[in-house]
């Protein structure tokens, strides 16, 4: 056995390679994840035999610790990956490993033996996650290794995103709306609302589509399951259609914490490359700020079952009339829609796997947290409340500070009736005289024409008088009148040259300018018919 094979043993005896690897040989790892896909999925038997061999081959006791605080030689490192990659393609072993038990030998060091590595029990057949690995790098899934790192995951749906597209082509949108929800919760049917809500057109990204697309069914067929990194990157493709590009909701979409984890990185990646193409000027304005939203819409479980039970009842019902008379489509009947201990676990999964998944993003994107217990009505007002513009949160930052300065106008409307109301006491008692005048004029310059004009809604009036002239606090005295009398009123005014005597000596026209005020006034009109 070669020196440069004793050592790679040692290296994978020690529970931190696969970081080890990842952060100080990087290169290395991806070399083999990439060339190499059956160290990605391999059969059982095998799977259990490269892990024996692992364990059993190991005869030192050396310190972990130790280990990992030595560099990793490249001749070491390609001696590691060329056995590992051997044993998981052939399940071919060593003498020495040949002929092991089931069971380490007792004599063996498992002092590194719980590593990035874990043995699945050969007769479980469960189709769901069984156990992740000490450093959580890895995840047994039925018959599959199961690369469970986010940031290596990520790393290589961007590499082969920039091969299929290219870097600078990269156009996610800038709005981006995660929605999941319980089962229940009638998360097909807020779609629309959200939709309205934000003013997006695009079709909502359907996870639950993509998973039932020809190459996910071909994945299925062959008895393998769908891994997080396919999940993922068919998302963030689909997020590259042009027809996304103004904002999208994605339905169904984080389901695992490595799920969310790659949403914040997708996150950080937008900002680099919005940094990295700002001078370009053909394609800076493509990359923008992100904006991401997560929306949870959430039921309690009692209701979450009692809505599914209900969904199978009416499924049922509407399969049986469209069998009797040939009109209409059969629709699926699921077993959560007709099992209540189904439904329950269904439930489960989502308050024990989604939904601590989605926790992971809310001190990173902002998080919407919907109740979704009452009507359609209701919950689409919820919804109306939770995604209303908030431009702290869309526009960028220094173009906030730069506004933000000008109060909004729920800020300037919050406390206008009570100042109206100081402004006219204030007119009775300091400006009583000019405040008595200014209400006469509107009694004889302006009631009447409001009243011819009381069928229409509308009323203009002009006035030349000298008061307004003389005096532009009765023009603010006017505004306020009237608005307290339930008008609204818009003041406008023009300069006009008025002629008002011939110059004796060359007999010329003398103008002098006149101030003329434009008053319209508006009013809810009357209906006349029905």
């Amino acid at each position: 056995m070669s020196a440069n094979l004793r050592k790679a043993k040692k290296l994978f005896s020690s529970r931190f390679i696969f970081p080890r690897l990842i952060s100080n040989n990087n290169k290395s790892i991806n070399k083999i994840l990439i060339n190499n896909p059956s160290f990605q999925i391999v059969n059982k038997k095998r799977y259990f035999q490269t892990s024996i061999f692992l364990h059993s081959e190991i005869s030192t006791s050396t310190n972990p610790e130790e280990l990992t605080s030595d560099p990793i030689d490249n001749d070491v490192m390609d001696s590691a990956m060329e056995s590992l990659s051997n044993l998981a393609t052939t399940g071919n072993t060593t003498t020495s490993s040949a002929n092991v038990d089931n069971n380490p030998s007792p004599n063996t060091s498992t002092s590194g033996a719980s590593c990035s590595i874990t043995a699945p029990n050969s007769d479980d057949r469960s189709n769901t996650s069984t156990a992740a690995a000490a450093d959580g790098t890895f995840i047994e899934e039925k018959d599959s290794i199961e690369v469970k790192d986010p940031n290596l995951i990520f790393q290589l749906i961007v590499k082969n995103l920039e091969d299929k597209f290219g870097r600078n082509r990269l156009y996610f949108p800038k709005e981006i709306y995660f929605l999941v929800g319980a089962p229940g919760s009638g998360k097909g049917t807020m779609l629309k609302y959200i939709n309205a809500q934000r003013g997006l057109t695009a079709r909502p990204i359907t996870v639950s589509e993509l998973l039932n697309s020809a190459e996910m069914q071909e994945i299925k067929n062959s008895g393998k399951l769908i891994s997080d990194r396919q999940v993922i990157e068919a998302v963030f493709t689909k997020l590259l259609d042009p027809m996304n590009e103004n904002g999208v909701v994605v339905d169904g979409f984080p389901r695992t914490v490595v799920q969310a984890q790659c949403i914040s990185l997708l996150y950080d990646l937008m900002l680099q490359l919005r940094q990295e193409f700002q001078n370009d000027p053909i394609v800076s304005q493509k990359f923008r700020r992100p904006s991401f939203r997560l929306c949870v819409l959430f039921v309690d479980e009692k209701v979450s079952i009692e809505r599914q039970l209900s969904r199978g009842k009416k499924i049922i019902e509407q399969n049986k009339i469209v069998k009797e008379t040939g009109l209409g489509q059969m629709q699926e009947v699921r077993q959560t829609d007709i099992d209540e201990s189904a439904a329950k676990l269904r439930y489960k999964y989502f308050r024990d796997s989604i939904y601590e998944s989605v926790k992971f993003l809310k001190d990173k994107i902002p998080f919407n947290f919907i109740d979704a217990s009452g009507t359609i009505e209701d919950t689409a007002e919820n919804i109306a409340k939770e995604l209303a513009y908030q431009s702290s949160l869309e526009l960028g930052k220094t173009t906030f500070d730069l506004i933000s300065s000008i109060p909004t106008s729920e800020e300037i409307c919050t406390h206008a009736r009570q100042l109206l109301v100081r402004r006219l006491d204030g007119y009775s008692q300091r400006n009583s005289e000019l405040f008595r005048k200014v209400i006469q004029v509107i009694k004889t310059e302006f009631l009447h024409i409001i009243q011819r004009q009381a069928l229409s809604g509308v009323a203009i009036i002009r006035s030349e008088n000298p008061i307004f002239k003389e005096n532009p606090l009765a023009l603010t005295m006017v505004l306020d009148v009237l608005t307290e009398r339930g008008f609204q009123v818009i003041l406008d005014y023009e300069r006009k040259l008025v002629p008002t005597r011939i110059d004796p000596f060359d007999h010329t026209i003398i103008h002098e300018p006149v101030r003329v005020f434009h008053f319209e006034i508006q009013f809810e009109k009357p209906r006349i018919r029905n």
